[in-house]
């Protein structure tokens, strides 16, 4: 990239969506986004004759919009993510496909908030100006879920019967659980247990509230109770029957 595109931009951040980073298409983010942060679901009723309102909050929250003022050059470098042409024009459309081959959510990350990672989509409809066909830069908006997950919350914890999980945010999560044994086997976190008949294995997602062996084959219905959280601070972890193995994925967020 040219002196000029590294002043403008100061070559400050990067994207990865979809598994896709932005410097594969010779693209920067040229300025920090905002720290956007999500709306409660909730309704207000006013009565009449009574001071205030009566309010009803869920613990859930609507999505948000991230957006990242992005600039892209001409010229070909070696990481250009096989762009065979050096014109502006064949840029922007290496990247509006890029982005908009990527169906529902997806992953999306950038190195302004490292340690965490969102569920997000891509709708469309950004324009990129032409400076003097040589530079383009435009706003790309992602509609992300409320969620800001922490990437420790993708590490997969081993625990036994008393095990304790330290969930380190203000938001009760929902794990995935991975057992192995055999017989009726049940697990007990944030005061929610469930029982599951286990053949060899089986995984059970308490965010979608699911349970499966392979991704086709649905257990449902070998499971009953209700599906384990994981609450702020200390849960202790209870373990029955003959498992083997009890590995529990805690997906940590915040908002």
């Amino acid at each position: 990239m040219g002196k000029f595109f590294d002043l403008l931009t100061n070559k400050q951040g990067l994207i990865v969506f979809g598994g896709e980073a932005s410097s594969d298409y010779g693209m920067v983010v040229s300025e920090a986004p905002t720290f956007e942060r999500p709306q409660r679901k909730s309704s207000v009723y006013n009565v009449p004759g009574r001071n205030g309102a009566v309010i009803f909050q869920q613990d859930a929250w609507d999505d948000v919009v991230r957006s990242y003022k992005v600039w892209i050059d001409e010229a070909i470098t070696e990481d250009s993510g096989g762009i065979s042409s050096g014109y502006l024009a064949d840029r922007v459309s290496a990247i509006e496909a890029w982005l908009n081959s990527k169906k529902g959510y997806q992953r999306l990350e950038d190195n302004f908030e490292p340690d965490i990672f969102r569920l997000a989509y891509y709708n469309g409809g950004d324009s990129f100006s032409n400076e003097m066909t040589a530079y383009g830069k435009a706003t790309l908006r992602f509609t992300c879920r409320p969620e800001r997950f922490l990437k420790s919350g993708e590490t997969e914890l081993t625990v036994v019967n008393n095990t304790v999980i330290k969930n380190p945010t203000k938001f009760t999560s929902k794990p995935l659980i991975h057992i192995v044994g055999s017989g009726t086997i049940t697990v007990t976190v944030g005061g929610n247990t469930i029982s599951a008949s286990v053949t060899d294995y089986i995984n059970i997602d308490c965010e979608t509230m699911n349970a499966y062996r392979l991704a086709s084959e649905n257990k449902n219905s070998d499971i009953s109770g209700s599906f384990p959280v994981i609450l702020p601070g200390s849960n202790t972890v209870g373990v029955t029957g003959s498992a083997t193995l009890v590995k529990v994925t805690p997906r940590y967020f915040t908002i």
